[in-house]
């Protein structure tokens, strides 16, 4: 805490960072902070793998449970046909079961990081068709500002953003992806 202090009284007197350099004053050198802020870095960027996969699994686990909800609880699986026929997608019944489907097993490849870039883009594509066919729809704003804010604020938004990031991000380090190209010699993928 003195340290900072110190650094607002010389930055505030006008100080040059030569002066603060001076061996008299006790205060970092800017190799030492250039070192301490490249080793913050570092460490941060060693642990990039847990929040890729934090996202990929828990974003994996919510689609295998919507999924399969809809395809195996009967009521919920005519409400996502019901939605389907207020949308006027043709064959509601057979979109009902490829959506559930999808999100099931792409749901289920997410949670294991088996064929993340697939099932993250197949999610992707199934959450633009949501916000495109049903979602937009509930969009009541009066404003251009209005509109988008209430527009960001759609949940399916935020998960195309997820699923996007897994996309180019990759599976993470801890994932079946990762195990079957460590294990045919392929690198990039255990990121």
């Amino acid at each position: 805490m003195a340290l900072w202090i110190e650094l607002a009284l010389f930055s505030s007197r006008g100080r040059h960072a030569k002066e603060w350099d001076a061996p008299d004053c006790g205060g970092p050198s800017h190799d030492n902070m250039m070192h301490l802020i490249q080793s913050v870095l570092t460490t941060l960027r060693a642990g990039e793998w847990i929040p890729v996969t934090a996202a990929r699994v828990l974003i994996g686990v919510f689609f295998c449970i919507s999924g399969g909800t809809k395809l195996f609880v009967p009521a919920q699986f005519r409400v996502l046909e019901q939605t389907i026929i207020e949308s006027h997608i043709p064959f509601p019944h057979a979109n009902a079961l490829f959506v559930a489907t999808v999100e099931f097993a792409c749901g289920i490849g997410l949670a294991v990081g088996l064929l993340t870039p697939l099932c993250a883009a197949m999610l992707a594509v199934d959450m633009i068709v949501a916000i495109a066919t049903n979602r937009i729809h509930s969009i009541q704003a009066s404003g251009v500002l209005a509109w988008l804010d209430e527009f960001l604020y759609l949940p399916e938004v935020l998960y195309i953003l997820i699923l996007v990031w897994l996309v180019f991000s990759g599976p993470g380090r801890y994932s079946l992806d990762g195990l079957i190209a460590w294990r045919a010699g392929l690198s990039g993928v255990e990121r």
